[in-house]
């Protein structure tokens, strides 16, 4: 079908609902973290011995800890009230940086860091100080380096933002996720709107104005009114970047979603219809669509790798890093280099005691074999452009021009469909539903396509 004949059809015209609700990797990963096995420290090792003093890094930093759990959250995190906890983590982060740096024996130049969570902002300053410390003995920040952060707005004061600012944070992220009473107390996440807006006024009179903020759909008690209403409200915020999720009930792998009342979740259809009201607004007032769950300002860097096609999906979703190089560092944490992807003990106190006995917390991963890395280029590209041009990724990679030829015969459906073309190879992805573009890249995945087991990956809605 020629591709001029599709804007002119709805998607329910295109009967695109039976593909909604298929599990489907997110593709932060090739493959997705469900296919890591055990990794030696011998061969982690071996990675980092390839490091190059002139090739920069970015560093990710995982802070599992919250004060309060929200219902909805799947990150790798735990709820305490007490400090003392969150103070021995932070010793054993700032031991796991050393051990890193003291094996490398150079300080490797990083153009960008990232503290996740959890909640990053529960760090006093004094601990934000000594884990900067480390980072500085260890590694080498390039001038114009990126150094940014999760940010609870409930746990926000005047003390910790001055002190990010003279930490040199450049970039942060927000998480709103809705406005809704209703859904704020459904989720166990109490967040009047003012509280942000302060936040937001605070970072931005302390030179921290690169903020992004984070939305969530498909929560329980959510409407598109509710969506309508918090859509409002976050238009005024002005942020540079809009995150819109995708809400993953996954209450076999993450017990405390079970506490929400699932007779509450939206339907697919329901969730279909939020997502192209986020979409339709945010464009409508200024954002980019980028990917298949970010909005960002025509001015920012996310945009711009948009248009100069740098832009990357990794462990952090989408990218605008300028190489796939990452150091994991903290419970949980994923790295990639160029031998493969490697990911510490997700146990935080079992990290800590690995780390301060002197062992390494790397214990999983995957070594990148065979055609990995072709398959990964082909998903990357559908990610973060809707579209891969088949023939150059595989001359790039070595491969003849008819080597996918079969993965391009498991896109039929979708081209009957109407979701997608494919002309001379290159496939071409139409829907304004993104979120089904996981469901096309699955198609070119070696370990994900064709299984019939249940609950290993989210649902694509």
């Amino acid at each position: 079908m020629p591709d001029s004949l599709f804007p002119q059809k709805s998607w329910q015209d295109h009967d695109l609902m039976r593909f909604m609700g298929r599990e489907a990797p997110r593709y932060t990963s090739y493959p997705s973290a469900h296919h890591f096995g055990s990794l030696t420290l011998q061969v982690y090792q071996g990675w980092l011995s390839t490091l190059c003093p002139d090739q920069p890094i970015a560093l990710y930093l995982h802070i599992p800890f919250c004060e309060q759990m929200c219902h909805f959250c799947g990150c790798n995190t735990r709820a305490t009230l007490k400090y003392a906890p969150v103070e021995a983590y932070v010793a054993a982060l700032v031991a796991e940086i050393r051990m890193v740096g003291t094996h490398l024996g150079f300080r490797p130049k990083v153009h960008s860091v990232h503290f996740g969570g959890g909640s990053p902002s529960m760090l006093t300053p004094a601990d934000m100080g000594r884990v900067f410390d480390s980072l500085n003995e260890s590694f080498a920040f390039l001038p114009d380096a990126e150094i940014s952060i999760e940010l609870d707005p409930r746990r926000m004061n005047l003390t910790k933002i001055r002190a990010y600012a003279a930490f040199g944070f450049n970039r942060v992220s927000l998480g709103v996720q809705d406005t809704d009473p209703l859904v704020q107390q459904a989720i166990n996440r109490i967040q009047p709107l003012e509280q942000v807006m302060a936040v937001m006024g605070h970072l931005r009179d302390h030179g921290m104005d690169h903020i992004g903020i984070d939305l969530i759909y498909g929560l329980p008690k959510q409407s598109l009114q509710s969506i309508e209403n918090t859509l409002e409200h976050v238009g005024a915020l002005d942020a540079n970047r809009i995150s819109a999720f995708s809400y993953a009930h996954v209450p076999w792998m993450k017990k405390h979603q079970s506490l929400m009342d699932e007779r509450a979740l939206p339907g697919i259809e329901d969730k279909v219809a939020m997502f192209l009201r986020l979409s339709d607004y945010l464009t409508a007032n200024g954002y980019r669509a980028i990917g298949i769950d970010h909005f960002a300002k025509p001015e920012d860097e996310m945009t711009r790798a948009l248009d100069g096609r740098t832009l990357r999906r990794n462990f952090m979703g989408y990218s605008t890093l300028p190489n796939d190089y990452l150091l994991g560092l903290g419970a949980s944490s994923i790295g990639e280099l160029e031998g493969g992807i490697v990911q510490n003990i997700p146990q935080s106190t079992t990290y800590q005691n690995r780390i301060l006995s002197g062992d390494w917390a790397s214990v999983r991963g995957w070594t990148y074999r065979g055609d990995d890395k072709l398959r990964k280029a082909v998903i990357s590209d559908l990610m973060c452009y809707f579209e891969a041009e088949i023939p150059a990724i595989l001359a790039r990679h070595g491969y003849g021009a008819d080597y996918l030829d079969a993965d391009i015969a498991r896109l039929a459906d979708f081209i009957d469909a109407g979701m997608i073309t494919v002309e001379d190879r290159r496939v071409s992805f139409h829907s304004p539903l993104k979120m089904l573009v996981r469901n096309v890249a699955c198609a070119f995945d070696s370990y994900a396509r064709g299984s019939d087991a249940q609950n290993r990956y989210s649902k694509v809605a």
